[in-house]
């Protein structure tokens, strides 16, 4: 049985409900579908969904869309933001973000700047154990980065691909090969932002962080031991210093930096910000190291979760 206070709205007319519905976010619009009958049928509307559903969406591999779509814009927006859907080449993918609506990206090793010096000269098969329900989205090639004097990974992602007014974080996802080292120290600067002015910070890859016990309790950082082990005292304190997060299968997510796309006025307003390419990047010049293998870079906003799956 509806509450007295849903009574009354049910008696607010539709066109007004749509209205108010589509001035809020995609989160709301779903949860909105449990307050009234009247809700239900306004959150259904094309009308709402049409301001959620981006008019800026890049252009999708072949065969990616089905061949006869949703015929709602809600049914649409679910589509991709329920799975990621391939671009041209296959290199990047895109999903919509389901809370907000912003497009988040994910760029598979392939479409990394890795210098070919760095590369053991062959890729490394992600395994069938992250199979995915639609043939074709699987990233299933990672670059095995082998023994080489620093490292430096690099990616560009043009600004225009972004969604405005929304800060996005970057994640590199990576594994330790077998007899790994030289990821400990000198850590690595991780960088993301408008090319040629992004912001950096130090990141360690040869360890891990997780969280403490207790909610007064912070997070413990880890250096995990390589093969060849660094003298403890040589190591600074990693106060200031990211470390990844572990996940599924021995994939870990380091957490590169984020960065805040203005909207367009606010791009013109200010000259000193182009709208060309945004530079995201992990480097480290002055050691040895060996057998990481690099998956891929994850562009998620900022309030958006982990899905703990790389395929």
């Amino acid at each position: 049985m509806d509450t007295p206070a849903a009574c009354e709205i049910e008696r607010l007319p539709e066109e007004l409900l749509v209205h108010v519905i589509s001035l809020t976010s995609p989160a709301d619009a779903f949860r909105a579908t449990a307050i009234s009958r009247a809700f239900h049928v306004a959150t259904d509307s094309d009308t709402v969904w049409s301001r959620f559903l981006r008019h800026d969406l890049p252009r999708f591999a072949k065969k990616e869309l089905p061949r006869k779509p949703p015929s709602t814009k809600k049914g649409q927006f679910r589509c991709l933001a329920d799975e990621p859907v391939l671009l041209p080449r296959k290199f990047m993918r895109m999903q919509l973000d389901k809370a907000t609506g912003a497009k988040c990206f994910t760029l598979s090793s392939s479409a990394l700047q890795i210098p070919p010096y760095s590369r053991r000269g062959n890729w490394v098969r992600v395994g069938s154990n992250f199979d995915y329900s639609k043939r074709g989205k699987r990233f299933l090639r990672a670059a095995e980065v082998g023994y080489i004097q620093g490292l430096d990974i690099r990616a560009k992602v043009q600004r225009k691909m972004l969604s405005q007014n929304t800060t996005y974080v970057a994640y590199m996802v990576f594994k330790l090969a077998d007899r790994f080292y030289g990821h400990d120290f000198p850590f690595q600067d991780a960088s993301f932002g408008v090319a040629g002015s992004e912001s950096v910070r130090q990141v360690c890859l040869q360890g891990y962080i997780e969280d403490g016990d207790g909610a007064d309790e912070p997070p413990r950082k880890h250096i995990l031991p390589s093969c060849y082990p660094t003298r403890c005292d040589a190591i600074p304190p990693v106060v200031d210093v990211h470390f990844p997060r572990k996940k599924t299968n021995g994939w870990m997510e380091v957490e590169l930096r984020e960065f805040h796309n203005e909207e367009g006025d606010a791009l013109q307003e200010n000259s000193s910000l182009p709208d060309g390419e945004i530079s995201i990047s992990l480097i480290q010049t002055s050691s040895r190291m060996s057998s990481l293998i690099v998956w891929g870079i994850e562009l998620r906003t900022k309030q958006q979760r982990p899905t703990g799956q790389y395929h």
